[in-house]
């Protein structure tokens, strides 16, 4: 288990693909997360087992209730890079920092426990809030993909995002100091 500040990272059990499946056939959680297709509960199995045997899948929980999916894929060992991937799935835990709190502490147990050097991810560009989430714990836009995703009849940009430790440390560190700062 990873513990966040106010969330806890738990592996993914079989018990939760039903839960997973619902949160991902949810249509504004599939469209933000841009599949093409509905998930079958077959779809989450497979899925998950892949996502087990290439890194490390987690559920996102507060106060013992899940949320939502968080995790590391396509782990380069040699270069220490790995990629990032998030959802929260209940509508009632969006906007509240939790998704924040959740990728903090992931990336934070990343560079620490599994010695990487840097963390990619990929987001449709209109998802402003994951996009905030991101720059909040140091990822960097490094490039932005004109024209990835057709959505709703007009196409839509990817944005690709990085975050090295150092970056990570540095931005973890201010944020913690700032919000040590005593009030005027």
């Amino acid at each position: 288990m990873i513990r966040g500040r106010r969330v806890v990272l738990r592996p993914v059990e079989e018990r939760d693909h039903p839960l997973i499946q619902r949160w991902q056939n949810d249509p504004e959680v599939w469209w933000l997360m841009d599949h093409e297709r509905p998930s079958s509960l077959a779809d989450v199995a497979e899925s998950e087992r892949r996502a087990r045997e290439e890194g490390y899948p987690y559920i996102i929980e507060v106060d013992g209730r899940p949320i939502g999916r968080i995790g590391l894929n396509d782990v380069r060992r040699r270069d220490r890079i790995c990629r990032l991937y998030v959802f929260i799935g209940e509508h009632d835990a969006w906007s509240q920092g939790l998704g924040t709190d959740a990728i903090d502490a992931l990336v934070g147990h990343a560079f620490e426990r599994l010695d990487l050097h840097q963390i990619e991810l990929w987001s449709l560009a209109t998802n402003e809030r994951a996009v905030r989430a991101y720059r909040h714990v140091g990822f960097i836009e490094e490039a932005r993909l004109a024209d990835r995703s057709w959505k709703d009849g007009a196409w839509v940009d990817h944005v690709v995002m990085t975050v090295t430790r150092e970056r990570f440390q540095q931005v973890r560190t201010t944020r913690d100091l700032g919000e040590r700062a005593p009030s005027a």
